[in-house]
This record gives C-alpha cells, sequence and structure tokens, in this order.
C-alpha cells in the first residue's frame, strides 16, 4: 500500500473516530433522566438500589456524583436522582438529593403523644390513644418549642399531609400549640395551680394518677370535683387538673380539663333511643367508648352533647349509657350515669 493511499486511510479513519465520539458525547447529552424513589436495602457505596413505582432501577455512584444533598443513602430514605447513560450502557448518577415533599399545611391538625423507640431523625413513631402514627421529621419543621425529642418523650405535634401522601410535622411542641393553658387558675373563688400532665394506667374511680414534669401525681376526685370539660380519664390522655391540699394530706381535683383533640361529632336526628350498662373497656378512646356488656363489646361514640353525670369514664367503671342511634347507622352517648 502506497505512503499516500496510507495517509489518505488515516485521515479516514480519524474523521470516523471524530464523528463518533460526537455522537457518543451527544448521546449522553441528551440521555438524562430525573427519577425519585426510595433507597433499596442492598443499596452499597458504588450502586443505588432505587425502588420506584416502575420497578427497582440499578444507579452507578461515581467518585464524581454531587452528594452534597444526601449524605445518608439509608434504606427507605426518598431521594431524586440525576442520571445518566454512561458510555458501559449503564445509568450513572450525576446528583443525589432527598426529596422534599410539598407539605399543605392550611389542612393541619395538631396530635398529642408519646415518642416510641422506633422513632428516628426521619420519622417520629408517636403512640396516641387512636394508635401509633408515623410522622416524617423534615428540614423545616420547627421545634423551637420543643427542648429536645427523647424515647417516652410527650409531645405535641402539628401534623400535615404532603404530597407524598405522608403525615409530616411542621411543628414539635413541648405544650399544645393550639391550647393555651394557664399556669394557675380560679375556682370557686380560689385562685389554684392548675397543673399539665397524662392519664396512666393505674387511674381508678378513687384516684387519679398522671404524670406531669414534676413526676407522677396522685390526686383524689370529690363530689365536687368539675369534670364538665373531661368526659374520659383513660391511659395516654393529655390533661390539665386545677389542685388544692386536702386536710388528709392529698392533693384533690377541683377541676379536670381535657387537652387532647377529641374530634367529637354530633350524629343529629336519633331514630331510636337505648340503654345498655357495661363496663368501659381499655379499647375506649377520646371519642369512643368500647363497652363491654353480658351480650358482648359495643362501640358507642361520644358527642359534644354527651351528658355526664358523676366520674367521667374510666377503664374498668361500670356505667350505664343512655343512646341514640344515629343517622350514621352507630350509637350515639346521650348521657352517661
Amino acid at each position: 500500500m502506497s505512503k499516500r493511499i496510507k495517509a489518505r486511510l488515516s485521515v479516514f479513519l480519524m474523521c470516523v473516530l471524530a464523528v463518533f465520539s460526537v455522537m457518543c458525547i451527544r448521546s449522553d447529552a441528551f440521555d438524562t433522566y430525573t427519577v425519585s424513589g426510595t433507597v433499596g436495602i442492598d443499596t452499597t457505596s458504588s450502586y443505588l438500589y432505587l425502588n420506584t413505582p416502575q420497578g427497582k432501577m440499578t444507579i452507578a455512584i461515581d467518585p464524581e456524583t454531587d452528594l452534597s444533598g444526601c449524605k445518608m443513602l439509608l434504606p427507605d430514605k426518598e431521594v431524586t436522582v440525576e442520571c445518566h447513560r454512561g458510555q458501559d450502557a449503564c445509568l450513572h448518577a450525576s446528583k443525589i438529593y432527598e426529596t422534599v415533599a410539598v407539605v399543605d399545611s392550611s389542612t393541619s391538625a395538631t396530635v398529642y403523644g408519646t415518642v416510641t423507640s422506633k422513632t428516628t431523625e426521619d420519622v417520629i413513631f408517636l403512640s396516641t390513644t387512636e394508635g401509633t402514627m408515623q410522622i416524617k421529621v423534615d428540614s423545616t419543621t420547627d421545634f423551637t418549642g420543643c427542648q429536645l425529642v427523647a424515647i417516652g418523650k410527650a409531645v405535641y405535634i402539628k401534623v400535615a399531609r404532603g404530597s407524598d401522601a405522608c403525615l409530616h410535622a411542621v411543628t414539635v411542641s413541648d405544650s399544645d400549640p393550639s391550647n393555651s393553658v394557664p399556669d394557675t387558675i380560679i375556682v370557686g373563688g380560689v385562685e389554684m395551680p392548675n397543673v399539665r400532665g397524662t392519664v396512666t394506667a393505674e387511674t381508678t374511680t378513687s384516684l387519679l394518677y398522671f404524670s406531669t414534669s414534676y413526676g407522677t401525681m396522685i390526686v383524689k376526685y370529690d363530689s365536687n370535683t368539675d369534670f364538665s370539660g373531661c368526659l374520659t380519664l383513660i391511659p395516654g390522655q393529655s390533661i390539665a387538673v386545677a389542685l388544692y391540699r386536702g386536710n388528709d394530706a392529698y392533693m384533690h381535683a377541683a377541676k379536670v380539663t381535657n387537652l387532647g383533640n377529641a374530634n367529637y361529632n354530633d350524629a343529629g336526628a336519633y331514630t331510636t333511643t337505648a340503654s345498655f350498662t357495661g363496663t368501659v373497656s381499655v379499647s375506649s378512646t377520646l371519642n369512643t367508648l368500647y363497652l363491654v356488656t353480658s351480650d358482648g363489646t359495643m362501640l358507642i361514640k361520644l358527642d359534644t352533647t354527651t351528658a355526664l353525670s358523676g366520674l367521667p369514664l374510666i377503664v374498668g367503671r361500670t356505667v350505664t349509657v343512655t343512646c341514640g342511634y344515629g343517622a350514621d347507622a352507630a350509637w350515639h352517648a346521650m348521657s352517661i350515669n
């Protein structure tokens, strides 16, 4: 082969390689993706296994991958990945950052409960009278009203629904931000301390046990104790108690007020009425009475109009409940004796 032909062939091959390189660069430049999902349990420092609605994706993590927006790739963490198709035909991560859900604060509600041992830096598992709630913690969550979050601590959390269909913590507080409780209160013309706390399981029909920042207090009820603002006394319920010391050296309750979010609903007109006698079950909540009768356990809703005669509903107490059958096909408590 002559030198002239070899030179022309070399030039031709260089042109082909240049065009091929341009094609590869152009392909990489346009073959880019942005995907969101949760981190798979098999993720390593070299590969991100991303669970998405379309299936599991395998994305290589390179030394030049921008991880400034996500330093921890732990299982189930929600992340967004900007990735591209590499020359090895695999997806490579250009940038990985935490997915930020849009939270609708206009539909918020305040819940009260105790932080459980499952809680992590990203999710608070809150034990409430209605069950355990999973509440996500965001970088925007306001902790200014909370000294610290620890296992077993009781807190108020203002929650709102996010675009990811999960509950997110808007604020975390030691006290109820929607219900300001004075430190003192006047009952019967006498000013007394008004102590906040939560009802504990030892509470009986004669003694209230409730956990406060001062420790667990044992308080007696009187015949004139004002329960007008408290239908139930069930474990975990948040209450405020106006206290005074009696001649028997016990603290006595002048007034007990419920601080929890009961969410009472009225049934409207009743189609029929009836009375039932039974024992208050431990399954009862702030807005639902589970009454254990000789015929089984009944579910009876508590309304804003429910009239209370004597003590509130206490687990193990025998009560007679006059009920109305509402348009929602449920029994509602009209009065409790």
